[in-house]
């Protein structure tokens, strides 16, 4: 009798997963999106600190990423700048479809900053027991209603505190 072969599936080298996420991406028709944000990522990468404070990433169109500046003399600023942030933004991971640059002025809060730190997930709220009621002042309450001058009021407030619960001990 032979031994029966067993069909296994043929092993394969691990791959990058770039090699596997981009062919998703193109199928799902994310890959523009996923790019835009990769350049997006790329020029805050590639800005440093001091640029990244007045300036971000806003949108990318075709090879042209629009950033958003803080105000004009920035613009100015990183416009003198452009060929060396072109230049550095090429060679930052993502930043390589880049090919020109556009500075328009506006409010920063508008626009995402790609290396702020993530907020924390919002932790669930604590488990509550029941708070116990506080204790009833009800001697207190005696105590008040004794004061009132009004004896018909004074009257009812009495037959009031007498219907209360007892405070607990």
């Amino acid at each position: 009798m032979k031994p029966r072969r067993r069909s296994f599936r043929p092993s394969t080298p691990p791959q990058p997963t770039s090699e596997l996420v981009d062919p998703l991406f193109r199928w799902l028709k994310l890959d523009e999106p996923a790019r835009a944000f990769r350049a997006l990522r790329a020029f805050s990468r590639a800005a440093g600190p001091r640029i990244r404070a007045v300036a971000r990433g806003e949108r990318l169109r075709g090879a042209t990423l629009y950033v958003r500046v803080a105000t004009s003399a920035w613009s100015h600023e990183l416009h003198a700048l452009k060929a060396q942030l072109i230049d550095k933004l090429r060679r930052t991971a993502g930043g390589e479809c880049v090919e020109e640059l556009r500075f328009n002025v506006g409010p920063l809060d508008e626009v995402p900053d790609w290396d702020a730190p993530l907020a924390p997930a919002a932790a669930p709220p604590p488990s509550r027991k029941p708070a116990a009621p506080p204790p009833e002042p009800i001697e207190e309450l005696r105590r008040a209603v004794e004061q009132i001058a009004d004896p018909e009021l004074r009257a009812e407030l009495s037959l009031l505190c007498a219907k209360l619960p007892r405070s607990r001990p």
